[in-house]
């Protein structure tokens, strides 16, 4: 279900409060921190933000919503909707879930995630 900006806005927001705390804490316990440990808490805190954000990117698509009648690669027949499938992403910004339209084939037993194929979802298209 697609959220208003007020609500995007809010989850972000609760986000971004747990990131200031965290370097707010870390910055009590570093009274003189090198280079090196700045960096690190600058690129983990960075990776926790950007991954929430890519997250509800993704839970935001629109056209997550199953496609009707796709055919099967192999006989053209159309293949049965069998609900939404999560896989798991590596993506840039840290692992992500995605939720797509699954459908399978019983006479080829091939199996689709919508829109795009599982294979376009791990080679990171998501459109």
């Amino acid at each position: 279900m697609k959220r208003n900006k007020e609500e995007q806005r809010k989850r972000l927001l609760v986000q971004a409060e747990q990131v200031v705390d965290e370097y707010l804490e870390w910055e009590e316990m570093h009274s003189r921190p090198d280079l090196t440990q700045i960096e690190d808490i600058t690129l983990k805190l960075r990776r926790e933000l950007g991954k929430e954000i890519g997250q509800m990117a993704v839970e935001e698509q629109e056209d997550r919503e199953p496609v009707p009648g796709p055919r099967c690669p192999q006989c053209g027949e159309e293949m049965r909707y069998k609900g939404e499938k999560g896989v798991e992403v590596e993506s840039r910004v840290g692992g992500l879930k995605v939720e797509r339209g699954y459908y399978t084939c019983p006479r080829w037993k091939e199996s689709i995630f919508l829109p795009g194929c599982a294979a376009e979802v791990t080679g990171h298209a998501l459109e």
